[in-house]
């Protein structure tokens, strides 16, 4: 594990411990790190977590990949909430996923 990914793990578990936050992880695209946040039903992500994932160089998905129409982080509604997804910047297009045969 890189020391890049085990901050990540580590901000993830940090940031569990915020209300509303549900769950945070981070998950791996094709070239770039995702980080993951569920929030709790109609609530948003505090401005405070929002700030610790911009100074972690985490950006929304939808703003770096110019989804329009769609909040800058917003992946969709889930059962008990929402869910937000973020790019590591700081890493992006560094991480090489290939296909086994």
């Amino acid at each position: 594990m890189t020391d890049r990914e085990q901050e990540l793990r580590e901000l993830a578990e940090r940031l569990c411990n915020y209300d509303p936050i549900v769950d945070a992880w981070t998950a791996k695209s094709f070239t770039d790190r995702l980080f993951v946040v569920d929030v709790e039903t109609e609530s948003d992500i505090p401005a405070s977590v929002r700030e610790r994932l911009f100074d972690h160089g985490l950006r929304g998905y939808n703003e770096i990949h110019d989804v329009s129409g769609a909040d800058g982080a917003f992946a969709g509604r889930l059962e008990r909430g929402d869910r937000y997804q973020f790019v590591d910047v700081r890493e992006r297009g560094q991480l090489q996923s290939y296909v086994v045969e």
